[in-house]
């Protein structure tokens, strides 16, 4: 008797955990594409109460729903470029690849935010660099089109006169001053 007691305890604990998991699995799937749909801070934050990186496994994971985070980043948006930022050391490959020029291209138009990203610890040394120097694949063969986004770049860095920024703003020069020099000696 004691016996059935406890398996009939067991079989109500993993049903009752099955039954908990999906609604929350539901409701991130939901915030995460209502978030993909119209990133800012109110969708952004439906995604943190989920537990883990359920949310992101669904964005993450999903090749159509990255480039979608991706998209967004890339033409500043802000929630968006923070979320990938918090999320960055998940990906390898290709895909971290493309986050890192989209971060690139994120600081085209919020160079002070990506710095702050670095600052704040969201972003490593490392990836800040490779998201100032890392350009679409559509600028491969084009280097007079490298120069000139470097420029572009180094010329939004010196831009930012945050005071708490000063170490990110020096080693974002140094990349991109190294990245150019790349690009000139190539050309002889």
């Amino acid at each position: 008797m004691k016996k059935e007691i406890n398996c009939l305890l067991v079989a109500l604990l993993v049903n009752a955990s099955v039954v908990c998991a999906a609604p929350s699995a539901r409701a991130c799937q939901a915030n995460a594409s209502a978030f993909l749909a119209n990133p800012d801070k109110r969708t952004l934050a439906a995604l943190a109460p989920n537990v883990g990186d359920q949310c992101w496994q669904i964005i993450g994971k999903s090749n159509s729903n990255l480039k979608k985070l991706l998209d967004s980043v890339s033409s500043g948006n802000y929630s968006a470029a923070s979320y990938l930022a918090k999320n960055i050391k998940s990906l390898d490959g290709g895909n971290l690849e493309d986050s890192l020029v989209a971060l690139g291209g994120f600081s085209d138009t919020r160079m002070t935010d990506l710095l702050a990203f670095a600052n704040k610890g969201l972003i490593s040394p490392h990836e800040l660099r490779d998201a100032l120097t890392m350009l679409p694949l559509s600028m491969s063969d084009n280097q007079a089109a490298q120069l000139f986004a470097m420029q572009a770049r180094r010329s939004k860095v010196n831009k930012v006169t945050r005071s708490d920024l000063a170490t990110q703003k020096s080693a974002a020069l140094k990349a991109i001053d190294d990245f150019i020099g790349e690009i000139k000696s190539s050309q002889h």
